[in-house]
Parts: C-alpha cells; structure tokens; sequence
C-alpha cells in the first residue's frame, strides 16, 4: 500500500516552482547587495545578518528546500519500482532538509551553517550520483534523464575540483536547479498519471 500522498505531478511542479524562485530570490539579494560577487563570494554570504538581501536569499532556500522535499516525494513514487530509486529520492528529501536548515541558520550562526551547508552539498551529490541508473531505466524519465543526471554531477564535481570553492558552490547549484527543473518538466510530460 502506497502512503505517500505526493503525486508525481506535484512533485514535479513543486520542484519546478522551487528551483525557479531560489534563482530569483538568488538574483534580488544579489541585486540588492552591491557588495557581493559571484565566484568570489559564497552564496551563504548574502544571507549574512547585515546584508541588504539578507532575508530574501535565506527565504530562497527555506523555499527552495520545502519544494525539494516535496519534488523528492514525487519523483520517490516515480521511482519506487527500484531500490536504488528510492535510496536516490530519500537522500534528496534529507538533502532538502538541510537546504532548509541554510535558511534556517544563516552564515553567521557559524557550526551550525557549515554543518547544514556541507552536509546539504554532500548528500545532493550523493544523492545524484545514487539515481544515475534508476533514472536512466526508468520509462518516464528515460536514458536522457539518466545522461543528464550524470553530466550535471559530472559538471558539479569538476568545479569542485578546479575551481575556487564559491564558484564552484554556484556551479553546483545552478546544475542542481536546472537538473530539478528539466527532471520536473519530463515528469509533467511523460508521466502516465501526471496529467490525470
């Protein structure tokens, strides 16, 4: 018996909808903060308490993260038939809720930020990395779910390994919104009971 009451379509527009306020919130406190530059700076920074777009960016990812958990949810019951899908999905929805803890603590907060921030990054990779295969077999989400699911990991982990730590957090970010979005979009389209 299935309790997860997500829908695959409700997960999939909840993601969508997350992804796309994080980058606009992401942007306005930017906007906002003249100070901050981009791969120079840590996104964390424009939530420091001080900073003119301090509660926009920390509302992002308390967004962010509430939609992420919500989008782990559907795409759990997309791919329940696998083991390693539901593994996959799990860790996304533990790595949504750290995104909510960024929010929750902000940069300045200290242990607590760095522990939610690196453990968000970490399970977010792992999470990734663990649907690669349930994605690609799955009929809904197809071979080219499971080539971009690897190539943005693939991307993130680069940046991690040649860049300086801020740019390659904004890498890893940007490749994890539009991995939710384009997975949120294939879901809409192919699901069979997406559109019911």
């Amino acid at each position: 018996m299935n309790t997860n009451p997500i829908s695959p379509r409700a997960g999939a527009v909840a993601g969508i909808i997350g992804s796309i306020a994080f980058a606009s919130l992401w942007m306005a406190a930017a906007y906002l903060d003249c100070n901050w530059v981009l791969g120079k700076m840590t996104l964390s920074e424009l939530g420091g308490s001080g900073r003119p777009g301090a509660l926009l960016f920390d509302l992002g990812a308390m967004i962010a993260g509430a939609a992420s958990l919500i989008f782990s949810a559907g795409l759990y019951r997309v791919l329940s038939t696998s083991a390693l899908g539901r593994v996959g999905s799990a860790t996304l929805a533990l790595a949504s809720v750290l995104l909510i803890g960024v929010g929750v603590f902000p940069i300045d907060t200290g242990a607590p930020h760095t522990f939610t921030s690196l453990s968000f990054f970490f399970l977010s990779a792992v999470a990734m990395a663990v649907l690669i295969v349930p994605v690609w077999r799955s009929h809904v989400l197809h071979g080219s779910g499971g080539l971009l699911t690897a190539v943005m990991l693939l991307v993130s982990l680069t940046g991690v390994a040649t860049l300086e730590v801020p740019a390659a957090e904004a890498l890893a970010v940007g490749c994890l919104l539009l991995w939710t979005v384009l997975i949120g979009i294939r879901v809409l389209w192919h699901h069979p009971g997406a559109r019911s």
